[in-house]
């Protein structure tokens, strides 16, 4: 057999393992999740949920503030950063991408980082919340890295010139 062959026979393997691993840590992260936010639904919960921390490996950086864990999407509040998904102009989608490939350096170089799940939801049903990486915000990492602006709702300003 080549080496080709058994390299790929471990890259697979490697590829189920990181996923069973991740179908197992999803589900109970999800489940509290799901408690967390049906409370506030309710009026059961604090105005903001206790930071959990969570493997970075559970949580996907859908763009530079949008972040996923399982199915559950979370507009993460206090910045804005540039299109991805429908950029109005060449300079938005470039810097989007760098807002996007920053954001998940930071999250996963950071192994662990503290989620906090907010009260209510976005315009597109997303979740709120913040993530904080030793402590300090993300969106407070990527505007100071001009990569975001500091936004708390309302009409967004074009990141075109």
């Amino acid at each position: 057999m080549s080496s080709w062959c058994v390299g790929r026979r471990v890259e697979k393997k490697l590829n189920r393992k990181n996923r069973d691993k991740r179908q197992r840590e999803t589900p109970r992260l999800t489940a509290h999740l799901l408690i967390l936010m049906l409370g506030s639904l309710l009026g059961l919960a604090p105005t903001q949920s206790p930071a959990e921390m969570i493997r970075a490996s559970t949580l996907y950086m859908i763009d530079g503030d949008t972040a996923a864990i399982g199915e559950l999407r979370y507009r993460l509040v206090g910045y804005d950063t540039p299109e991805t998904y429908r950029p109005r102009c060449s300079y938005e989608k470039a810097l989007g991408e760098a807002a996007t490939k920053r954001a998940r350096e930071l999250v996963y170089n950071a192994g662990m980082v503290e989620f906090i799940v907010l009260p209510g939801r976005d315009k597109y049903g997303r979740g709120l919340a913040r993530i904080l990486i030793r402590g300090k915000d993300l969106g407070r990492h990527l505007i100071g890295e001009r990569l975001a602006r500091p936004y708390n709702g309302g009409r967004r300003q074009s990141w075109c010139q």
